[in-house]
């Protein structure tokens, strides 16, 4: 730094030190009052270059720490409606076993155990409702063979994959209860024909879901439970040679049409829907096999006033009657194994849950620090930022007062000329 010469008046060296100086302290406070504004050490590259790159890094570690246990988070939710189903059904599964329990009782009529079927229709129902509403972002967790793959770090490689398939609930896959027994309605309508009329009469027969209407060609319709059967009769109003000709179509547990070999093949299956002929005369009796294990019978169509046709279905692999003990003691069975598989589902969604809850607390400790780290290169120290803000304030004053005296000193030199 130059030194003042008074004696030398052209420049006053003196009060541009002082002025420099005063600048010197402008900036250095103008720094310290930034960084107790924003709170942090750097503000802009500028401030510290390596520090600015390496608190960037960290920052945007830090942001995908906080997406990765968002994801976790979800992730459990998710599980957390499934759980909640899954322990609903277990529960109606519960209830169907005892009142198949109730079932095998040979002190039961069958109006009691008509009773109780319905009963476990209703159950059913309620478990295909459970199924049907868990879902999450408009994806069924508990019917779908899906992979869901979250980011659980900051990079593609650092992911977590959990199978929904695991506890998947397909009708006739895991389960094989679908609906105990059939749900068989036709109309009560009666059709006058003469008695050498072709018919044609359509009888349609649903299970697991709404029983669908059928046409009104039908005289009447009894449903009754049999050995295990459900028997349709269906009676003739006149005598003749004409031709009835009676068409089934079943659907599934969920609505659906299913094929119908017509052969009664396991393979073939060339249609949804049965005919068979019976005429005013003679017998005609004709077979088939349906693709979900139901064999539909129809048999000992003879001619008369009041001729009647029977048709017996039995639900092979669909469901299960509860009309006599041993059917009631293998629906028990059905019961224990669906209540094996939910008990599984749960198991799986808890380890899982476990799993998530793990890499969570992992995250939560990466986060942190991350956070520490970032914390320390660019937020401020605000006490050593006030202590020095202080100083330079002072500074400032006294620097002030210094320029306006080295601005005075020149005048000195005037007693020179007195």
């Amino acid at each position: 730094m130059a030194r003042a010469d008074f004696t030398r008046i052209a420049t006053n060296i003196g009060a541009l030190n002082a002025l420099n100086s005063l600048k010197n302290v402008n900036n250095q406070l103008a720094i310290h009052q930034q960084r107790l504004a924003t709170g942090k050490r750097i503000n802009s590259p500028a401030d510290d270059a390596a520090g600015w790159t390496i608190s960037s890094t960290l920052s945007l570690k830090s942001t995908g720490l906080g997406v990765a246990l968002d994801n976790i988070g979800s992730a459990k939710n998710l599980m957390s409606v499934a759980e909640g189903h899954l322990t609903n059904i277990r529960d109606i599964l519960a209830e169907m076993k005892a009142k198949a329990q109730q079932a095998a009782n040979d002190t039961l009529g069958t109006d009691e155990r008509a009773a109780i079927l319905a009963e476990l229709q209703d159950y059913n129902t309620q478990i295909n409702s459970e199924v049907a509403q868990a879902t999450w972002s408009g994806i069924d967790i508990l019917s779908t063979d899906k992979n869901f793959q979250i980011g659980v770090g900051t990079s593609t490689s650092e992911e977590l994959t959990f199978n929904v398939a695991e506890f998947v609930w397909s009708n006739g896959t895991n389960t094989t209860f679908n609906s105990a027994g059939l749900d068989v309605t036709a109309s009560s309508s009666t059709v006058r024909t003469a008695a050498t009329t072709t018919t044609t009469a359509t009888l349609n027969i649903g299970f697991g879901a709404t029983p669908l209407d059928t046409s009104a060609n039908l005289n009447s319709l009894a449903g009754e439970l049999e050995t295990g059967h459900y028997t349709v009769e269906i009676s003739s109003d006149g005598a003749g040679s004409g031709t009835n000709t009676i068409t089934i179509t079943v659907r599934d547990g969920n609505g659906d049409l299913v094929t119908i070999d017509a052969d009664g093949a396991a393979s073939g299956a060339v249609g949804t829907s049965l005919s068979t002929t019976f005429a005013g005369s003679g017998t005609n009796p004709a077979a088939v096999n349906l693709g979900v294990g139901i064999v539909i019978d129809l048999a000992n169509v003879a001619t008369g006033a009041a001729g009647s046709g029977v048709m017996h279905v039995d639900y092979a692999q669909g469901g299960q009657a509860v009309d006599t003990m041993a059917n009631a003691q293998a629906f028990m069975d059905q019961i224990d194994t669906a209540l094996e598989n939910v008990n599984d589902g749960l198991t799986y969604i808890g380890n899982q849950v476990n799993r998530l809850t793990f890499q969570e607390q992992s995250l939560t400790v990466a986060k942190l620090n991350t956070e520490a780290s970032y914390n320390q290169i660019m937020n401020a120290d605000m006490a050593l930022e006030q202590l020095e803000a202080t100083k330079l304030t002072i500074l400032q004053q006294t620097a002030t007062a210094m320029l306006a005296q080295a601005n005075a000193a020149p005048q000195g030199v005037l007693s020179l000329f007195q």
